[in-house]
């Protein structure tokens, strides 16, 4: 089989190492190349990264070449079985808690997709191994979706749905919902999960995937305890997660170990140790230090509204956030932010997308706009008094001025260090 392979970055590079593993020739195209329409290939794998109005990958759809996805290329050629979690937000902590319950249960778990390996290194790895296989707990985005059509986890969970990547759907909620429901695409019906704020939503309805799901876990009236058949499970206190959004993210979890392990898997010992012992990882609402009676607060994971405003209901209090937003916009309706005006006492507005966001939320509180991240950290820094929070929390992606999120966080933890030192 000869594989042309969309672009050269992790993605494309696991594609290409799988295609090497299964005996395969492969071509790595990248922007700027000529394809011969493909002349040749027997299949075309694409990196998320190219979307649909993407000169490469608009001639891949018109060559008559079969065009999938990475994922996809990486799950029919993976011999184990998988789960599948997506959402606008909260989907790396829900696919990190995921796992850690399963190898807490003595199932080897490991993390996969957009965190941890590539789906296709996974199934590159077993193949050269002989190695029994892992379960993969996947976090796959939208953008991996598209392209997917034998995608078939065991169990798939949508957490949530709001706002982003709009300039790639051409600003339609209904696509981007589409797109989302794909993961359920040949997921078993006794598999399929939604998030508790898609219970009772007209939302869940863009997901085009019917209205029976698998869900059975419900938090008790103290909203604290996770009860199941009316039974305690755990309590979300007694764990290090934090806000109504953390909340949400761990019974996901559990309602994946219910499907996936059996109900009695829910009741052992060793859940509520995991649960308990489950530390969310960098740049997620990461409280750096106190300096002063100040919080600083590490949520550059934050890129669009809808996570921003969890943020702000899980830390603040009655005008107590000194938060600085802004990066690359996504079309994204900053108005939404609104709605935290009474948590924030004043945003610091940085990136390409600041002057937009300042026509969108002046009216609602403070704003002013700096022309460098390090200027808006030691502005937010300096004004903030004590039981106050600095909060990092961008709604937008980092790639105006950062490579990712993780750069955009460390970025921000070593200007509060070098703050608290002065």
């Amino acid at each position: 089989m000869k594989i042309a392979i969309l672009g050269r970055g992790i993605s494309g590079n696991a594609a290409a190492r799988l295609a090497e593993a299964s005996g395969s020739e492969y071509h790595i195209f990248c922007d700027g190349d000529e394809t011969d329409s493909y002349r040749g290939f027997d299949l075309i794998v694409a990196s998320p990264g190219f979307a649909a109005d993407n000169r490469l990958r608009r001639e891949a759809a018109q060559s008559g070449v079969p065009l999938i996805s990475e994922l996809e290329f990486g799950a029919i050629n993976f011999t184990g079985r998988y789960l599948a979690i997506t959402g606008t937000n909260g989907k790396t902590t829900t696919t990190e808690l995921t796992a850690h319950l399963l190898n807490a249960l003595g199932v080897d778990a490991v993390p996969a997709g957009n965190i941890g390996a590539a789906v296709s290194d996974l199934a590159a790895e077993v193949l050269i191994s002989g190695k029994t296989p892992p379960v993969a707990v996947i976090e796959v985005s939208s953008f991996q979706l598209e392209l997917t059509e034998k995608f078939a986890p065991a169990a798939a969970v949508v957490l949530n749905l709001a706002s982003d990547h709009l300039n790639r759907y051409r600003g339609s909620m209904a696509e981007y919902g589409a797109v989302k429901g794909r993961i359920f695409t040949n997921t078993p019906p006794e598999g399929k999960i939604i998030g508790e704020s898609l219970r009772n939503s007209e939302t869940v309805k863009l997901l085009n995937a019917g209205n029976k799901f698998a869900n059975a876990l419900n938090v008790a009236a103290d909203q604290d305890t996770i009860e199941f058949a009316r039974r305690t499970v755990c309590r979300f206190s007694e764990s290090l997660l934090k806000g109504a959004h953390d909340l949400e993210n761990l019974i996901a979890a559990l309602e994946l170990i219910r499907c996936f392990c059996g109900d009695d898997a829910l009741f052992s010992n060793e859940i509520v140790a995991a649960v308990n012992s489950f530390r969310p990882g960098a740049h997620r609402m990461e409280t750096i230090l106190e300096v002063d009676g100040v919080t600083f607060i590490n949520d550059s994971k934050a890129t669009n509204p809808h996570a921003v405003i969890a943020a702000l209901r899980a830390v603040g209090i009655n005008h107590d956030v000194h938060l600085l937003l802004g990066g690359l916009d996504k079309d994204m309706n900053f108005e939404e932010l609104s709605v935290g005006a009474k948590y924030i006492k004043k945003a610091y507005l940085l990136g390409e997308c600041r002057h937009k966001i300042n026509d969108a939320l002046r009216h609602h509180f403070p704003c002013d706009i700096f022309d460098t991240f390090d200027e808006a950290v030691l502005a937010a820094a300096t004004a903030a008094k004590k039981g106050e929070i600095v909060m990092l929390s961008p709604a937008c992606a980092s790639m105006d001025m950062f490579k990712n999120y993780q750069e955009r966080g460390e970025r921000f933890r070593s200007a509060v260090l070098n703050f608290a030192r002065a």
